[in-house]
């Protein structure tokens, strides 16, 4: 009977195996919009965790090639290279006023999103302004009705995605010898307000970071909310922004729950929200002493 128990207390802890899983690491690069960095961080080995500082407000981090990444900050975009831990080069214009969103065009130019106002009497509006490849503006297209436009994600199809206050717009840019933009299909938040982000989604239709309606949410084609992820945080701890995302190659997704502009704002909630599939909290991110509020991620491992 001795034996039988040795036996059965090695099979049940002697490797571990039975009681516990290897835990969730990755390797982000995530653009700290309250503090004004772009970090890198390797949970597989901390010693090659670095930050690179940035201009606020750090909006609209993505990676733009290898170790390259660009952010928005006041009329400005500006790259860093990882590998140098430093900016390499800077684009500004006295036009882009309100300037939230840069997106990367086939022909080497690009599209910057803005909340101007337009029109007499001036009204609000989303700004969309076109540059060709030699940086030199192009044209601009003008969605009266929208506001508060965060990012912009352009579409295969030669559309764009614009996340604004009340939603996300599926758009096209202005015709030749116009300015007006038009949207074609409108996706409302459920509730709250700001949308942040929306990208496509492998099965059809959108995935949209809701801002203060604190919640992912998958869109139809036709504009139906499918499935609602929201993380519940501990006691003490909250959502307060759901913001830039990302897909993993398993299905996973990723959001980062900015937290406020205040540097010590992180203390409040957790910073990066890791779901699956079925919207169940896999993993998150809360070190509010080494990173502020985040905006934006990107998944490298």
């Amino acid at each position: 009977m001795k034996s039988l128990l040795v036996f059965s207390f090695l099979f049940l802890f002697g490797t571990g195996a039975a009681f516990s899983e290897d835990p969730v690491r990755h390797v982000l690069v995530m653009g700290d919009e309250s503090r004004g960095f772009v970090h890198y961080l390797d949970q597989f080995n901390t010693n090659n965790n670095f930050s690179v500082k940035a201009d606020r407000p750090v909006w609209d981090m993505k990676r733009i090639a290898d170790n390259r990444y660009r952010y928005v900050h006041g009329n400005s975009f500006t790259v860093i290279d990882l590998k140098e831990r430093k900016g390499v080069e800077t684009f500004s214009d006295t036009k882009l006023i309100g300037l939230t969103s840069v997106c990367d065009l086939p022909d080497g130019g690009f599209l910057a999103a803005t909340n101007q106002k337009v029109g007499e009497p001036a009204k609000e509006a989303v700004v969309v302004y076109k540059y060709s490849v030699d940086r030199k503006l192009h044209s601009r297209s003008v969605f009266a009705g929208l506001s508060k436009v965060r990012m912009m994600t352009v579409l295969p199809s030669g559309e764009i995605l614009l996340a604004h206050n009340d939603g996300v717009a599926r758009c096209t840019l202005a015709s030749e010898g116009s300015e007006q933009g038009k949207i074609v299909q409108s996706y409302k938040l459920p509730r709250a307000k700001n949308a942040y982000k929306a990208i496509l989604r492998k099965d059809g239709g959108l995935w949209v970071g809701g801002g203060y309606a604190c919640a992912l949410y998958a869109y139809s084609d036709d504009g139906c909310v499918m499935k609602t992820f929201e993380a519940q945080q501990p006691e003490g701890l909250k959502n307060h922004f759901y913001g830039g995302i990302a897909v993993q190659d398993n299905g996973n997704l990723m959001v980062a729950n900015w937290t406020g502009h205040g540097a010590n704002d992180s203390k409040t909630g957790w910073q990066v929200i890791e779901f699956d599939a079925e919207g169940k909290v896999v993993w998150h991110l809360h070190d509010p002493v080494g990173y502020g509020s985040i905006s934006g991620i990107d998944i490298i491992r």
